[in-house]
Parts: structure tokens; sequence; C-alpha cells
């Protein structure tokens, strides 16, 4: 029997895909070592002062068109994860925002505070006016409101590690 994970699979596989560079941004300060999505690699991604979403893994497959119940599969291994079995992976099925088609751009993986993850298909960075929910990068943004730069004057603790 197949599951979800399989069915979209083969779904995304036809030729009303786009292919989406695997990118990531970590607004929580536990260092991720390793991350996937359906099993592409997407490498480390540093913990929130370090993490600027600019590595770039290759490729992920998404249907042109955004349909309701599309999701992924995310696995990862944050150091705590890692400091309690070396060999443990945690894995979450992680719905994909709603996104209009586009014809280059990035699968970004975000995970929040709280262990919370949300998945984005965009064609815009952090910090662009487009990207989604107005997130600015986690090395600039302002702690616990991550649309907010940590110099601006309605951040209400700025984090003193972030230059300006």
């Amino acid at each position: 029997m197949k599951s979800a994970a399989d069915e979209q699979t083969v779904e995304q596989s036809n030729d009303d895909a786009m292919s989406l560079k695997l990118r990531a941004l970590n607004y929580t300060d536990v260092p991720i070592g390793v991350m996937y999505v359906n099993d592409t690699w997407g490498g480390s991604v540093s913990a929130r002062i370090g993490s600027g979403g600019g590595k770039i893994s290759c490729c992920v497959s998404l249907p042109n068109k955004w349909h309701p119940g599309l999701s992924v599969t995310v696995r990862w291994q944050d150091d705590r994860l890692y400091r309690k079995d070396r060999d443990a992976m945690a894995s979450r099925v992680v719905d994909v925002e709603k996104y209009d088609y586009f014809t280059d751009g990035n699968l970004w993986v975000m995970f929040f505070p709280g262990d919370k993850i949300k998945v984005y298909a965009s064609p815009w960075a952090p910090g662009g006016a487009g990207f989604p929910e107005n997130l600015k990068a986690p090395s600039e943004a302002c702690p616990g409101r991550f649309t907010l730069l940590n110099n601006d004057p309605r951040c209400p603790q700025p984090d003193k590690r972030i230059k300006p």
C-alpha cells in the first residue's frame, strides 16, 4: 500500500513540476547538523545568529500549481538530539504553504522556536519584499519578532550579539 508521501512523489514527478533549490533558515539558538526534505540532503543549518539561508542544495520538486494537502517530509538532527543519540533523526510531515507559480526559486524550510517548522516555495530571499510573512534573515531578525530587524526601534529586546 502506498503512503501519502509516495502518492505525493508520484504526483510531483510529472511534467507539471518545478525544480526548486533547497534552503533552510533556523530561527532557534540550536544548530541543526543535518536536514533532509523528501530524502534530499539539505546540509547543516547554523543557529539563529549565523543562519542567513546561504547554503543551497539541489533540488526538490513541487507541482507548478499548489493544492491543499501538499506536504513534504522534513527529517533533521539538531545538536540536542545528537547529544542524546548520534544516530537519531527527528521527522515530521509539514504542509507546504500556498504559493503561486514562479520559474526560479527555493523551497525554504524554516525552523522556529517551540519546535515549529514551516515550508515555503518562493522566488524571494529573506528580507525581500515578497518573502513569505515578510520574515527577515535569522541573523538580522529581532528575537521572537522575526518580521522586524534587530535594530528596529519596535524590537522589544534586541540581541546584542547582532551587529547593526
